[in-house]
């Protein structure tokens, strides 16, 4: 392969990889129409986990950014839920003033044993979407808690 060659093969794989970072962090062209700045769905429990629900436990529906850091984006508080439960996140629901639903996003709900958020506790129930990591404005996630936390719960 000559010199120039391999120029062009590296310079298109920059691009690609400028490209992809782009659309990971919500910036390329188009990203704030079809993200919509909304995560939404349905959360559903294991049946074998069904019994474990108490009517004083939280069910969190969290989002957060893949392989960053844990605090989430925004977080959606349901108290007593009662399976399926709908839910719906967008930018009121922001952690932090300022911050937007965009780019790649990860979502997991947690019923919350003690109702205190925070990171997932023992005995916590937990489940994510199949669909992580995806772009803001993905409306049909199906979510199933279909873990129980031993540790420090799912990452």
């Amino acid at each position: 392969m000559s010199t120039e060659t391999m120029r062009v093969i590296a310079m298109a794989g920059g691009i690609i990889a400028l490209a992809a970072i782009a659309a990971w962090m919500g910036l390329a062209h188009g990203c704030e129409q079809a993200g919509d700045g909304v995560v939404a769905g349905q959360v559903t429990i294991d049946p074998q986990l069904a019994a474990k629900v108490e009517p004083t436990d939280v069910l969190f529906v969290i989002v957060r950014r893949p392989g960053g850091m844990p605090r989430p984006l925004a977080v959606r508080r349901v108290d007593g839920p009662k399976f399926p439960v709908a839910f719906e996140l967008t930018n009121k629901d922001v952690m932090v003033q300022g911050t937007e639903l965009r780019g790649m996003v990860e979502v997991i709900a947690r019923v919350d044993k003690d109702g205190q958020a925070g990171p997932a506790q023992p005995g916590d129930l937990e489940g994510r979407s199949d669909k992580n990591p995806m772009l803001v404005g993905s409306r049909d996630l199906q979510i199933v808690i279909n873990t129980v936390v031993e540790g420090r719960g799912l990452r």
